[in-house]
């Protein structure tokens, strides 16, 4: 019986030897791995968000693709400033380097259509310098537009290949004096504003300093030729740089409704415009233009 009661004290202190042991290799074995092994991911400190580079269109603030670098005061967590896009090359600033200029449609047109579009283009040029400065004849178109340069730039041109080309002589019927009506120089249509179309009547004043006469009845009814007549456009003779200004001027008026519609110069109308463009023009027409200069003289008749 005795020695059943030694024994009992004996494997229980066996027991809670194994017992320690086992409890002491575990956590031995987790110390040892806590060290060698990188943190979890529930064990490391939040910290701020690494920056990124901002592959779109709008422009980043100059710190927003700043590395980080765990200091705390790194910007990386405020998101990009976004602005407008700039370019450079606006309308407003063609004068940068590198900006290409507005094309010229019209002048481009012009240029195809050889001779005859020199001559247009000729006049264009000297009409829009006129335009561009100032003078009392800009200040008159001023009345009805602000900016008239930009809008005569807008006007396209045609010509009428079988326009008029003969003088009519008539007898008026009142007080039997003799009427000349010279062939048609250019029309447009009345109060037609921007992006106007002027055609212009290749056998009249514009190209053209002489035309044959044809003596008609009232009846319209064509009696006899007789040689050629001088053809005018207002004080200036045909196919010069003045007349041809004073005709795109006179057509202006109308495309901005300056003028009153004068078709078929009904009672003088159409010789009343045109004395009345010359009265703020006149001094423009006749002064030499600072442009231009390098037109080849085979293209520009004497004035």
């Amino acid at each position: 019986m005795y020695s059943a009661s030694r024994s009992i004290p004996a494997v229980a202190l066996f027991l809670m030897s194994c017992l320690s042991a086992t409890v002491a290799f575990p956590q031995a074995v987790k110390f040892i791995r806590h060290a060698a092994d990188p943190l979890p991911l529930a064990n490391r400190p939040l910290g701020r968000a690494p920056c990124t580079g901002d592959s779109g269109s709008a422009v980043p603030a100059s710190y927003a693709a700043t590395p980080a670098t765990g200091d705390v005061r790194s910007p990386c967590d405020t998101p990009p400033v976004r602005g407008p896009s700039v370019n450079p090359c606006h309308l407003a600033s063609l004068t940068e380097i590198g900006c290409p200029t507005p094309r010229d449609l019209v002048q481009e047109e012009l240029t195809t259509m050889g001779k005859t579009g020199q001559k247009i283009l000729r006049a264009r040029d000297r009409v829009l310098e006129i335009l561009q400065t100032e003078n009392a004849c800009s200040a008159w178109f001023r009345e009805k537009d602000s900016h008239p340069a930009d809008t005569f730039r807008t006007l396209s041109f045609e010509v009428d290949r079988h326009g008029e080309e003969f003088v009519q002589e008539s007898t008026d019927p009142v007080d039997n004096a003799t009427i000349f009506r010279n062939p048609y120089v250019a029309k447009v249509f009345q109060g037609d504003g921007r992006y106007a179309t002027i055609t212009i009547n290749t056998n009249g004043a514009f190209f053209y300093p002489m035309s044959v006469v044809v003596q008609v009845w009232k009846e319209g009814v064509v009696v006899s030729h007789r040689g050629p007549r001088p053809t005018n456009v207002g004080p200036y003779p045909g196919d010069t740089r003045k007349a041809q200004v004073l005709v795109l001027l006179h057509e202006f008026g109308h495309v901005l409704d300056l003028l009153p519609a004068d078709g078929n110069n009904v009672e003088g109308k159409s010789v009343e415009n045109t004395n009345e463009v010359l009265r703020f023009c006149r001094a423009e027409i006749e002064s030499k233009a600072k442009r231009g200069a390098l037109w080849s003289s085979a293209l520009r008749p004497s004035d």
